[in-house]
């Protein structure tokens, strides 16, 4: 019994210091095949790597952050393009349009007016289709109060389809910076896996993960900066005119009468 007893303990011993041994070797084994991954990723002695090729290289060493800053690359542009197509003078304040309704409006023509906004359908159309909703008032501050608070409205609204450009701007480099963090983070926790191995093509992916996310981002962020400072620009110069138009139009319409 006792012979029995001391084989099983000598049997588990071993297979214990079996474990150990096998613990060993796979601890040892995980940063070799790193390297082999990274000297396999990386181009050969002597390929030509053209400049598409590189920047698909860095594409995919950015993850899927750089799905998600691509996608806010996409919100910028479609934003940019439904602003310079819409933000014109011609939708704003078009010319001649002023003259064409004061001219209408002292003949009586009001009918011809209200068709005239329909057909501009602009700004300042829809500013004097207010004013006729009250052209029978006798206190021209009153119409100009209305006049003005449309002005205000429309300019409030135009303000807020440039927002997704801003939104762009702002959550680009904050994703950029956390593929950053990311990416350093798995950096770290290579070397800690390959100890005192310290072969640095092993961090190549996860440096170059953290590099290209930050690129990425203010690729996309500055762009869509400097075109909302623009729209931003122009709204601030529409709104200048549409306050000049609006107070020719009750002085020409309601002081002169």
């Amino acid at each position: 019994m006792k012979l029995k007893m001391l084989v099983m303990g000598l049997a588990l011993c071993g297979a214990v210091s079996m474990m150990k041994v096998c613990a060993e070797e796979a601890k040892e084994a995980a940063p070799q095949e790193q390297v082999a991954a990274a000297e396999e990723a990386a181009p050969e002695a002597g390929t030509e790597v053209t400049t598409l090729q590189q920047w698909v290289t860095y594409l995919k060493q950015g993850g899927t952050t750089m799905i998600f800053i691509g996608l806010l690359s996409m919100l910028g542009i479609g934003c940019a393009i439904e602003r310079f197509c819409n933000l014109r003078r011609s939708r704003v304040v078009p010319d001649g349009f002023s003259a064409e309704v004061i001219g209408l409006w002292k003949k009586g023509r009001y009918d011809e007016v209200s068709d005239l906004c329909v057909a501009s359908n602009s700004m300042l159309a829809r500013v004097v289709e207010t004013m006729l909703q009250h052209r029978d008032s006798k206190d021209y501050q009153e119409v100009k109060l209305f006049a003005e608070d449309k002005v205000g409205r429309e300019l409030r609204l135009e303000n807020r389809k440039s927002a997704m450009l801003s939104t762009a701007a702002t959550l680009a480099p904050l994703l950029g910076l956390f593929g950053t963090v990311f990416g350093l983070l798995s950096a770290f926790q290579t070397v800690a896996q390959m100890g005192e191995m310290g072969n640095a093509s092993v961090l190549a992916n996860d440096i170059g993960k953290a590099l290209i996310t930050t690129v990425g981002g203010l690729v996309v962020s500055m762009p869509c900066l400097f075109i909302y400072g623009l729209i931003k620009n122009r709204l601030a110069l529409y709104a200048v005119l549409m306050e000049e138009e609006v107070a020719d139009l009750v002085n020409q319409l309601f002081v002169r009468k």
